[in-house]
């Protein structure tokens, strides 16, 4: 028996220190021979993150003999791009870098590879690679995963955030003229009503400087800049604890019609073209130094905080989480993620090519340079700590709150747009509007989503 037992530890052991030389022994370069040729497609959104990424992929190349080719597109036509590729199922692109709402309809309709089986696949894996311990477990889980499939890696992990000019709020003229009137000191708004006496206060036209600026254009932008507005003001789309849930709709709730109200009552300190206004738009007025506040991606700030060739108010802008309303200081659960189609002819390729992007070093110059990273440890790095957005990007991170990411998203997110553009054009009231929306967000997503706030 003992001799037994010696032999079973001393197997044990020796299978340990295989397992650990074998570990030890795993190189790029070596997991990337039997693709050495082949080219790995990748498209996403036309935004620093990706501008980034096309810089590091020469090292990739260089290490692995495997082309990396990136197209970038505008938000919608990235998106669009994608989709007809993969309806098509021609397999053009290899890495598709996509807004988690659209995670649900590609992964239900088939069109994703589950990468659990390279994951377990020890030619593939780096040993080193350990996701479930390097990066932001609740956003990861949301932008993604489905089902409780992992389908990817987080390329962005994204929140909108306040931003404020600082060279106007510590200006001591602005800060004793705006005291005199509201009676309280000028910081930057902890609160809704704050925010709107900011905005007011700075709303001057003839000078070129507005209060604020709305995403007010009927696109994509505009919903997910109310979407801060409503969970604030202590509502939601649908009763749910999680984006892949279908559940009640009360996007027409008390406090979703208040948080409409008081977002339509912001467009009177903003740009008078604001309906035509979307993320890029008003990124380019705080470039400009034109607005006093607004809301806006933690991916962009890269551009106007520290792009001296881009921006003018380099070193004059700080940001913070967004201000409490009644359901608190709350942000959204938001972010593209790297995901291979299964349609790709180069799966093995592309999937080594994502997971040497996850790594630390990448990360940590992907974010220096406009990235949005899901690494706690890069946020941690003193580089990083130097940003001025860094502490409310990750407070952000904490507080966000899940959105849909189930096969209807686009369309309900469609559906919003659509009757968020009409209450702020003057056709139909907050009410009326969000009626309408939930409405038909009900209807399309069937009994599972009855409306918890009937139309009037």
């Amino acid at each position: 028996m003992k001799t037994f037992a010696g032999r079973l530890i001393m197997g044990g052991i020796a299978s340990v220190l295989l397992q650990v030389a074998q570990a030890g022994a795993w190189t790029l370069e070596e997991a990337a021979k039997p693709y050495s040729g082949a080219t790995v497609r990748v498209v996403g959104e036309a935004l620093p993150p990706l501008e980034a990424l096309a810089k590091l992929a020469p090292q990739f190349e260089q290490a692995t003999g495997i082309d990396v080719e990136v197209e970038m597109y505008e938000h919608s036509e990235a998106v669009n791009k994608v989709q007809l590729d993969l309806n098509s199922r021609r397999g053009r692109y290899d890495v598709i870098i996509q807004p988690h709402r659209e995670l649900g309809k590609f992964a239900t309709n088939g069109h994703l590879l589950d990468l659990a089986g390279f994951m377990n696949d020890a030619a593939l894996r780096d040993p080193t690679f350990k996701p479930e311990e390097q990066l932001y477990e609740k956003p990861w889980k949301e932008i993604s995963w489905y089902d409780g499939k992992m389908y990817g890696f987080p390329f962005t992990v994204l929140n909108l955030f306040m931003w404020y000019r600082t060279d106007l709020l510590s200006d001591p003229k602005e800060m004793e003229g705006f005291k005199a009137k509201y009676g309280y000191d000028l910081a930057p708004a902890q609160n809704w009503d704050q925010y709107r006496d900011i905005a007011e206060w700075f709303y001057r036209p003839d000078q070129g400087l507005y209060g604020t600026a709305l995403q007010a254009k009927r696109h994509e932008a505009l919903w997910y800049e109310w979407l801060n507005f409503l969970y604030s003001f202590g509502g939601d789309v649908l009763d749910v604890k999680s984006g892949s849930e279908c559940g009640p709709v009360i996007v027409n709730s008390p406090q979703a019609v208040a948080a409409l109200d008081y977002y339509k009552s912001l467009l009177a300190y903003s740009p008078p073209d604001s309906l035509n206004y979307f993320w890029d738009d008003v990124m380019a007025l705080m470039q400009q130094g034109k607005v006093a506040e607004l809301i806006m991606w933690n991916d962009a700030t890269y551009a106007v905080a520290v792009d001296e060739t881009a921006s003018t108010v380099v070193g004059k802008v700080g940001f913070d989480i967004t201000p409490q309303g009644e359901g608190g200081k709350v942000g959204q659960i938001e972010g593209w993620s790297y995901l291979v189609p299964t349609y790709s002819k180069n799966q093995q390729a592309a999937f080594l090519f994502m997971q040497w992007m996850m790594g630390y070093d990448r990360q940590l110059e992907q974010h220096l340079n406009g990235g949005a990273t899901g690494r706690p440890d890069v946020y941690a790095a003193a580089e990083v700590q130097k940003l001025p957005y860094s502490n409310a990007s990750m407070a952000a991170h904490e507080a966000g709150r899940p959105k849909a990411t189930l096969p209807q998203s686009s369309e309900m997110t469609d559906i919003l747009v659509r009757e968020l553009s009409s209450s702020l054009t003057g056709e139909k009231s907050s009410k009326a509007a969000l009626d309408t929306a939930a409405t038909e967000i009900s209807k399309l997503l069937g009994s599972c989503a009855p409306m918890s706030y009937p139309a009037l």
